[in-house]
């Protein structure tokens, strides 16, 4: 009787939990969002780098709903080049993307958007122009210039330029300044930059800052932050939530997704518990609930280093059932792009960049970005309170001898079925044979304990456990035990069928990238500097007040531009610019 109440004020609670999900979402605002970009043209074995502003609608400030961001590049036919996945802190992120000899000669549509804004549609995605220039791949033909025809006075076409120009009248009213202490500098030179603000609430936004060499050949325009603000944003209609809603916000992390269904008809697969685990040292675990049209959907709040992970069927007839995965998906039809033409004259630009480019990849190892490590939090239930080292008692053959012999208050117990299952006596009470244990092996959770029973103690190290009561999304465990292997590579060596292995579609992670600098070192000056990019910071802080930034010019001569975009923290836009020459 007490268990049948309990259970009718789970879902009682779980229905009032529904419905005031139902209604907090129709209040989410629509959001918008910006990418700063360090160039429109790019040539194959260079980086396009990018940052991402997701702003609210509603109040023009940076978002607080959702805190993942994707970014998007599409080729004419719709096919997908790349698709990122940003963390989004206080609304920004970033990420680049290296342009391999794969991608051919072309025009191309960045994109960048949320979650929540796919449900309003494509138009108020983020689109901007991107040219690639492959010298490496034949071109097609209709990048290239065609033969004068005698009755045809029009011999090429120049590059279609967007109607709206996003640069104009950058400096104008600008809320930061900047001033070189050189208009003119030398190559390999050190160039200071100082970074003033009109009042002390400027400092307090979040800016990026990108110094580039300008191409000599037309390239597509690019928005800038106050122009996104006040053609895109403040003018764009602000409609209210569909109904209907498939793409839920990203409100507290990161979602994976995905649909169960009965192998044997095909039709959703409602109420069922799923797991995900993402094993290793820093595992994570997660369970959720299909849906009345077999839905799932993990949250993930913490960061993480896996590739890959692991999903089981909390169901002793899991072999029924059918996961598949949701992926990314956009309209992608009806994008407009922009065209141009390379000519003949552009030979000789075309080759000494690509070599300069070569160069530089070749001695990419001495200039390498640094991945800033994931920062791992340990959830709840990586926390023991017993860890028996192996090393320090007996050593025994079976798993089973381990257990009665060494492990106090761990037991195995068979099921009716023949199956063994572990079990972990509570602190206080007795033992509920409906409550089995959380059960990891170097960060994989392993739902059906027999898998693991014949697998030779002699390779395990540590066990550790927690006696008390968890609760992992709707599903209860008494206790939880961790097994580590000596040589911890358990995961990518365990094999049964009720473990479906999925990739996983990771945010990107997040760098500090290289900022060139000469000093007494000769080992620097006898490396060649080809670098077109001389500097990319977007994570650029002022909050301290006047910011003096330094950089290092490189080996290649002409004009350079220095771009520094973002908001401030009441939202207002920042666009300015400074240009400078290298001789």
């Amino acid at each position: 009787m007490k268990k049948q109440k309990s259970t009718f004020i789970l879902l009682v609670l779980m229905a009032l939990s529904l419905n005031a999900q139902n209604n907090a979402i129709t209040s989410i605002p629509q959001e918008s969002v910006y990418l700063q970009y360090n160039e429109s043209l790019l040539f194959s074995g260079e980086h396009l780098k990018y940052k991402i502003y997701c702003l609210d609608k509603s109040k023009r400030t940076l978002t607080r709903v959702s805190k993942m961001g994707y970014v998007s590049l599409i080729n004419k036919t719709g096919e997908v080049v790349f698709v990122h996945k940003i963390k989004l802190t206080d609304g920004s992120g970033y990420g680049d993307f290296f342009v391999p000899t794969s991608v051919p000669t072309g025009s191309y549509k960045l994109l960048g958007y949320s979650e929540w804004m796919k449900n309003f549609g494509r138009e108020d995605f983020f689109q901007s122009d991107i040219h690639i220039i492959n010298p490496y791949q034949v071109t097609e033909e209709a990048y290239l210039e065609q033969p004068m025809d005698s009755l045809n006075p029009v011999a090429t076409r120049s590059i279609k330029q967007p109607i709206t120009n996003g640069n104009r009248n950058l400096n104008k009213n600008s809320l930061l300044r900047l001033a070189l202490d050189k208009a003119i500098s030398g190559k390999r030179e050190k160039v200071a930059l100082t970074i003033s603000g009109t009042d002390a609430s400027t400092f307090t936004g979040d800016y990026n800052i990108s110094i580039r060499k300008m191409d000599s050949i037309s390239s597509p325009p690019q928005i800038s932050a106050e122009f996104f603000f006040s053609e895109m944003l403040k003018r764009g209609k602000n409609a209210s939530t569909p109904n209907g809603v498939v793409n839920l916000p990203e409100l507290r992390g990161e979602i994976i997704s995905g649909v169960i269904t009965t192998k044997d008809s095909n039709l959703p697969a409602e109420n069922l518990r799923i797991s995900l685990s993402l094993p290793g040292d820093k595992y994570l675990f997660k369970v959720a609930t299909s849906d009345s049209e077999g839905k799932f959907r993990f949250i993930l709040d913490r960061e993480y280093d896996n590739l890959s992970g692991a999903l089981q069927i909390l169901s002793d007839d899991l072999d029924k059932y059918e996961v598949t995965m949701d992926t990314q998906k956009i309209d992608r039809s009806g994008i407009q792009f922009t065209d141009f033409v390379l000519t003949k004259r552009l030979k000789d630009y075309i080759l000494e960049k690509s070599i300069q480019n070569q160069i530089e990849n070749a001695y990419r190892a001495t200039k390498s970005d640094s991945i800033v490590p994931a920062n791992h939090v340990a959830p709840f239930y990586r926390k023991f309170t017993t860890s028996y080292d192996l090393d320090d008692y007996t050593r025994f053959n079976s798993l089973q001898e381990t257990i009665v012999e060494v492990v106090d208050q761990v037991g195995i117990r068979k099921l009716s079925n023949g199956d063994q299952v572990f079990e972990v006596r509570p602190e206080i009470g007795y033992t509920d044979n409906s409550l089995l244990p959380m059960v990891f092996v170097d960060g994989l959770f392993i739902k059906k304990h027999q898998d693991f029973m014949d697998y030779s103690s002699k390779k395990i190290k540590t066990i550790s456990f927690s006696r008390d009561k968890v609760i992992v999304g709707s599903q209860v465990f008494q206790g939880v035990i961790l097994f580590e292997t000596i040589d911890g590579g358990f995961y990518n060596d365990f094999y049964t069928p009720h473990i479906l292995n999925v990739d996983l579609f990771k945010p990107q992670s997040r760098k500090d990238y290289y900022i060139q600098q000469y000093s007494d070192n000769a080992a620097q000056k006898r490396i060649p500097d080809f670098r077109q990019q001389l500097l990319w910071e977007p994570d650029l802080d002022l909050s301290a007040g006047e910011k003096e930034v330094v950089f290092y010019t490189s080996d290649i001569p002409g004009q350079y531009e220095v771009v520094l975009e973002g908001f401030t923290s009441l939202g207002r836009p920042v666009s300015v610019k400074e240009k400078f020459v290298v001789e």
